[in-house]
């Protein structure tokens, strides 16, 4: 197990395939190009590897063409806040959680690094970074930018990308969704911080 997040974070995204017809969506870690989430289906290699290889594609284009002052290690990312706090299918919405059980030693740096971003996120008007590649197979690579760490890439079919309207405001969603997890996150880890000061 990655982070103490996880069970949260695979609930989000099974949510998000399930209601915006996406057949595979793995949550990446930019820096890292590691998964740190990805829905409930069965983690194919071969679309694993893809995604990741987006990442670097998506990277390259920007050392190109794109945003100035970014590290090649990571994609422009817009931090400003959403206002939609469940992902939507018929108006229903899905409650953020958090499981309590033990994180492993060596995920701590990847999950301080989450929170703190969190902790030093800023509004920006800069417009999110998001990439979209179509293969031989007919199924479509959409990548979306969750924050400076994070990326969502999703695998589905052409036909389905059709309702990219529905997968956006779903993403949106998604989003905000897991912006509240790391902020409940920072804001649980300060408040221990302060009864081990205290004792």
């Amino acid at each position: 197990k990655l982070i103490r997040e996880l069970p949260t974070l695979e609930n989000l995204l099974n949510v998000l395939c399930s209601n915006s017809s996406i057949d595979k969506a793995y949550l990446f870690d930019t820096l890292t190009k590691i998964y740190i989430a990805t829905d409930s289906s069965p983690v194919d290699m071969q679309s694993y590897e893809i995604c990741s290889d987006m990442i670097d594609v998506c990277i390259d284009v920007e050392c190109i063409y794109g945003a100035q002052g970014m590290s090649p290690n990571n994609l422009s990312l817009s931090d400003t806040p959403d206002r939609h706090h469940g992902l939507l299918l018929d108006g229903h919405q899905t409650p953020v959680s958090i499981d309590q059980d033990q994180i492993d030693p060596d995920a701590q740096s990847l999950e301080r690094r989450l929170i703190e971003h969190q902790q030093q996120q800023t509004t920006s008007s800069d417009a999110e970074a998001s990439s979209l590649i179509k293969l031989d197979n007919g199924d479509v690579l959409y990548m979306r930018e969750v924050n400076r760490l994070l990326v969502l890439i999703c695998l589905l079919r052409q036909d389905n990308f059709e309702k990219h309207g529905l997968i956006d405001y779903n993403f949106q969603c998604f989003k905000e969704a897991v912006t509240e997890v790391f902020e409940f996150s920072r804001k649980r880890n300060t408040q221990q911080q302060q009864q081990q000061q205290q004792q």
